[in-house]
Order: C-alpha cells, then structure tokens, then sequence
C-alpha cells in the first residue's frame, strides 16, 4: 500500500503485518524524500507524528530493504536510521528509545569513526538486493528513516498479558 503524506516530505510503505515485539502492533517504516542532517531529521520524523526509525531485529531489516528496494546503490543515497555512539564514542544506541544496538548490519570495516567524525548510523544500499549500515558525520545531508505502530483491534489484549513485554 502506498500513501503520499505530507506533501512530498515522506512517503509510507507498509510492509508486513507481522507481529514484531510480542504484543506490540506491527511496525511500518516511513521513508523521507528530503534530504537534511541527523538531528533536524530526527526532530522532523517526531514533528510529522512518527518515531525515528530504530531496527532491532533482521525481521525489520529485511522489512527496510523491502521498502528501499528501489533505491539507488551507493553511500550517498542511504537513510539516517537513528543509531549513533555520541555518549560514549564506543557503543552505538537508539536515539530515541536509548536502547543500545544488539543487532546491527554494519557493513564490512564499519564503523570506522574516520576522521574522528562519524557518529551516526545510515542504512544504505550496497548492491542489487543487499544493504548494509555505515557511520556517517551526523551533519551530512542524507534522506531518512522514521517509523509507527499500526493500531489493531485486538490490542486490549496485549494490555493485560505481562509476559510478552506488552
């Protein structure tokens, strides 16, 4: 299914109805059109109503390649996912929920931190069909990624089952 939201701002694909989390609803990435630095595009994604895009597991980054599928190859056409080592410049977490990376996709020798100046995350497309992640200075001017949860009827009973992290 695809929508355009907000003008040409960002563009939404949703991807997967599957339950990823436990009982949290099933997640849709929202890819930008715009291209801009990680702070304004982390501070956009939350003034459109959406979270900054956070990938967890392999489900979701398959779930990302799916929707970038298209996407040309090549560092400068990747996606801000908000992941970045800025606390501590050796562990990478999530900006927005402060969780650290326990899954990652780094590609090959990354992170390198080169120059000293590389401290957030993009996803980026490598080759026909495989992506991969890369630091980058958190000034450069790429599109990003943001994310929500789809509402679904039967929610009220995840609410009470304290076993799956609801």
């Amino acid at each position: 299914m695809f929508y355009k939201v907000l003008g040409s701002v960002l563009f939404i694909l949703t991807l997967s109805k599957a339950n990823i989390g436990g009982c949290k609803p099933p997640k849709t990435y929202v890819a930008s059109n715009d291209r801009m630095g990680f702070h304004n595009a982390f501070i956009t994604c939350r003034q459109y109503g959406f979270e900054p895009a956070e990938i967890h597991t392999v489900e979701e980054h398959i779930m990302v390649e799916k929707l970038l599928k298209h996407e040309k190859a090549g560092l400068e056409h990747g996606f801000w996912i908000f992941a970045t080592n800025l606390d501590d410049k050796k562990s990478y977490y999530w900006l927005n929920s402060g969780r650290r990376l326990f899954y990652s996709n780094f590609s090959k020798g990354q992170p390198d931190n080169f120059k000293d100046n590389e401290n957030c995350v993009q996803v980026f497309h490598i080759s026909p069909g495989h992506f991969a992640w890369n630091d980058l200075p958190c000034t450069s001017q790429i599109r990003f990624l943001c994310q929500h949860y789809q509402e679904e009827k039967n929610q009220e009973a995840c609410e009470g089952n304290r076993v799956s992290n609801c």
